[in-house]
């Protein structure tokens, strides 16, 4: 018998063993499932569920078929991997326990009835029966969670500061990420290459435009756009939006170059016909201030390194742990 590939494997395993829509999505039976350990203790589907639930639902809203068990795969690798972290944080909490407020359990089992209940407490102790788990199983598992995002927050996050240098260091290099390019509104006349309203000889009509072109207002160029244009659009008079500079195509970038608003342009030559171009108006580069920027930035460095450090740790506690994988 052919070998199927690990990641179909696992997908098979982990999705159940038939194909999945929108609707199947989290009717899984086998929840008792083991696939994974760590120091002996398993990770069943059942706790991976509870947690990708909500993500597999928009992933079945974007995807099908092998796709959708290849991402679905994926995704319960990656909430597997993030258990098994949990799980040694967790232990360190069970060694010196702490109180944890009640109504932070209650709020986190309100986002499970949403995910896994159809919004509701009852339909969520619905779910749970089948699932082969209680709520009180279920309230266990959220209280571990909790407990281990206080103590990861305790041990990785609070001793990051990103300091005022490092903001503004990170602003100086990124320039092109704070500055908003020029963009520039258009309309358009098409002239196709062959078959359109100029019929074989597309030369000469975009010649004679040339000509009537020289010095037309928008009016007179939305009108030669209705009676000459090969675009869908035509009707409409060409109007193209806005287009950031740096998205123009080549051919049109090269021949606007310095132009004014109100400025025509053209016969610009592209492998699919000619265009005149009109450029209606000009929103110019925008460069964001630091002082606008700096906030967005220090968020963005401080979850950068809370990630990292958090990396390390995970890294760490694997480390010394007894994993496996069953799939």
């Amino acid at each position: 018998m052919k070998k199927l590939p690990a990641l179909i494997v696992f997908a098979f395993l982990i999705c159940g063993t038939v194909p999945l829509s929108a609707q199947d999505i989290g009717r899984e039976t086998r929840v008792d499932s083991v696939l994974a350990s760590v120091n002996g203790e398993p990770i069943t589907l059942l706790d991976v569920l509870i947690e990708s639930g909500r993500e597999e639902m928009r992933l079945a809203s974007m995807f099908s078929g092998a796709r959708l068990y290849s991402e679905i795969a994926k995704l319960r690798k990656k909430v597997i991997d993030e258990i098994i972290v949990r799980k040694l944080v967790y232990d360190s909490y069970k060694e010196k326990p702490f109180p944890i407020e009640e109504q932070y359990i209650e709020d986190l089992m309100d986002s499970l009835a949403v995910s896994m209940g159809g919004g509701s407490r009852s339909g969520l102790v619905k779910r749970a029966k089948e699932l082969g788990t209680t709520m009180p199983e279920l309230r266990e598992k959220v209280k571990e969670k909790l407990a281990v995002d206080i103590l990861l927050s305790e041990y990785c996050d609070r001793p990051i500061y990103i300091t005022p240098k490092e903001v503004y260091d990170y602003y100086t290099e990124h320039q092109k990420e704070w500055t908003k390019p020029a963009k520039y509104e258009l309309q358009l006349l098409h002239i196709a290459n062959d078959g359109g309203r100029s019929g074989p000889d597309p030369e000469t009509t975009c010649k004679r435009l040339a000509e009537q072109l020289a010095k037309a207002d928008e009016a007179l160029f939305t009108q030669l756009v209705r009676d000459n244009s090969d675009a869908a659009n035509s009707e409409s008079g060409g109007s193209a939006g806005f287009v950031d500079q740096d998205k123009l195509r080549p051919e049109f970038a090269s021949a606007m170059q310095n132009v004014k608003p109100g400025q025509i342009v053209g016969p610009v030559k592209t492998p699919e016909g000619y265009y005149f171009i009109r450029i209606t108006s000009i929103v110019p580069e925008e460069r964001i201030p630091f002082e606008k920027a700096s906030e967005e930035i220090r968020r963005t460095l401080d979850m950068k390194a809370k990630n990292e450090m958090r990396a390390k740790y995970a890294d760490n506690l694997k480390s010394r742990a007894l994993i496996r994988y069953y799939f």
